[in-house]
């Protein structure tokens, strides 16, 4: 048996972490995930998706280690010369990507993006590394001798995709030569890898019966991302041998667990005021941080809750009067031996909102005729909330069953890890994907064109297309396909661009809705053969992109995009 080594991270908008797994003929496989915060009485799987850079743009720290530096700095001018991004990455969504990208950090200066993303996977590459050879008798691993697997959202669009490719080959996790060792993996697609394998004892079973996630071919389920900052929504559906086909775009809404933190946060300051929490901000924002991580954690109670108070947070408050006065005509919550209890009430309350929001999204999806969607599938931190869950149950387990994990937040992390070594599994339902290519003028399809005439005296239209897959075609990971293009005169370079659509026939990229995904040019030098030429185009699909190699038959010269 050779080695194996599989090294999976978990870029979350509000936290990130890493797993691996390691296989060898002496030792099991299993998935190990190191612990962070520990040194500042965390003990959690992930990190805080926080990057703190100092007045040159060098990096200082990531996750907890950002947060505590930048918070300890003794001046608001020392604050305002280091470059902090927080939740940063929400700045790959919705927006034109390229490697020049620039991003704004809490000081108001701009980076490049680039450099944000890529100093984080490298922090993420020399911690894992580092933590690996600590635990396994020093051991030495490269980041060669991994294959690396990173998590990204299902609603990204193709560019973000390719510009973490990128981030990760300027962090060393991967070089051009082999791109095979850089998986990325869609998160609904590895929460299922994970869930798809575990017993029935593996999910939270509310009532007297346990169940496990149906994998019969033609079964739909939808999985429900349940994470700090949004909830994702997608739907799938099992295929013949175990593939994995996505049905439904995924939605997302900003109503994630930290929406529920906002409002616990808005009913302290009601009874505190807000003009305290200020004062406590500025006076100890080091221990903004701990308060904070309490907040969150009342996600995970399902009755009345006691929260701890800051003795500092405490010192501010009786300068004005004595804390108990602070809870008087006060519904909901009460000063108890030195802390704050919440009622079950209040607390539900405060989870009114997300709930809500993402049940309306939800019965939305439901409504398409086309989805006979059976199971529902719960992941992510904030589904660790008894509450979140049971509100689910009520409201959709007579549609279809209602299914989470023991420990959701491992599903995508572990989930990414078993994708390293299946990446198989996933097979996808594709959009149109199309290329623009130089076509002699047709005046039954390209009327009203813009057009231009080439060397030979000939009208050509230039940004006709060829269908390469059609919307909703099924394509496993390393299935490939080509397709022969000829030059329409001597040049020596042809350009490729590439669209997708959710059209299902297009003739030409300005029709509406066709959509840039990528572009590239490769070299055809041996011009004197005129448009007797052939350039051979290559597509690999099926994993989260789709790999592009063009070749000219003459020269063998080769252009390859990662789209």
């Amino acid at each position: 048996m050779m080695n194996e080594r599989h090294l999976a991270i978990h870029f979350g908008r509000s936290y990130s972490g890493y797993a691996f797994s390691f296989q060898t003929q002496q030792r099991q496989d299993r998935i190990m995930i190191p612990s962070w915060g520990v040194e500042y009485g965390q003990r959690n799987a992930k990190t805080p998706t926080s990057i703190l850079f100092d007045e040159d743009q060098k990096f200082l720290a990531f996750g907890y280690d950002a947060m505590m530096k930048y918070t300890r700095l003794t001046t608001k001018l020392n604050r305002k010369k280091h470059y902090l991004f927080e939740h940063f990455m929400k700045e790959l969504y919705d927006k034109e990507i390229h490697r020049n990208l620039m991003m704004t950090a809490k000081n108001g200066a701009q980076m490049k993006a680039m450099i944000v993303f890529s100093d984080s996977l490298r922090y993420f590459k020399d911690h894992a590394l580092n933590h690996i050879a600590q635990n396994t008798s020093g051991r030495k691993v490269s980041a060669s001798d991994v294959t690396w697997v990173l998590t990204v959202p299902a609603i990204w669009h193709p560019a973000a995709k390719q510009f973490m490719r990128e981030a990760a080959i300027e962090a060393g996790l991967v070089t051009d030569s082999e791109p095979e060792k850089f998986l990325i993996a869609l998160e609904s697609e590895a929460a299922f890898v994970y869930c798809k394998q575990l017993p029935s004892e593996g999910f939270i079973a509310e009532e007297t019966f346990q169940e496990t996630l149906e994998q019969n071919p033609g079964t739909q389920f939808m999985v429900v991302d349940c994470g700090g900052e949004t909830i994702d929504i997608t739907v799938h559906e099992v295929m013949e041998e175990g593939h994995l086909k996505k049905l439904h775009a995924a939605s997302a809404n900003d109503m994630g667990g930290q929406a529920v933190d906002r409002k616990f946060t808005s009913f302290l300051k009601y009874i505190f005021s807000e003009e305290i929490f200020m004062e406590f901000e500025h006076e100890y924002p080091a221990e903004v941080p701990k308060l904070q991580c309490d907040i969150a954690l009342i996600k995970s109670s399902d009755g009345d809750v006691l929260i701890s108070c800051p003795f500092s947070f405490q010192a501010i408050a009786r300068r004005k009067q004595s804390i108990e006065s602070y809870f008087e005509g006060v519904h909901g919550a009460e000063w108890y031996d030195g802390r704050i209890l919440i009622k079950e009430q209040q607390l539900r309350s405060c989870f009114t909102d997300s709930l809500w929001a993402t049940a309306d999204k939800i019965k939305q999806i439901m409504k398409n005729n086309e989805l006979n969607i059976e199971s529902m599938l719960l992941i992510g931190g904030y589904a660790e909330s008894p509450m979140l869950r049971d509100f689910m149950t009520k409201h959709f387990s007579s549609r279809c069953r209602v299914l989470c994990p023991v420990e959701p937040q491992f599903a995508i992390i572990k989930g990414a890890v078993m994708y390293g070594k299946q990446p198989k599994v996933v097979k996808s339902c594709a959009p149109t994907y199309c290329v623009s290519e130089n076509m002699l003028l047709d005046e039954s399809i390209h009327k009203g064109k813009n057009k231009y005439v080439n060397s030979e005296g000939h009208e050509c239209y230039n940004v006709c297309t060829e269908k390469l897959v059609s919307k909703g075609e099924s394509v496993l990971s390393d299935e490939f396909q080509t397709f022969t293009f000829s030059p329409t005169d001597n040049q020596i370079t042809m350009a490729f661009k590439f669209d997708r659509t959710r059209r299902q026939n297009v003739k030409c990229v300005d029709e509406s809705g066709a959509e840039p995904i990528g572009s590239f040019t490769v070299g055809i030098p041996i011009s004197n053969r005129g448009l007797n030429r052939e350039v051979s185009l290559e597509m690999k699909f099926g994993f989260t992109e789709m790999k592009v190699t063009v070749t000219d038959i003459d020269s063998k010269e080769k252009g390859i995009n990662q789209t």
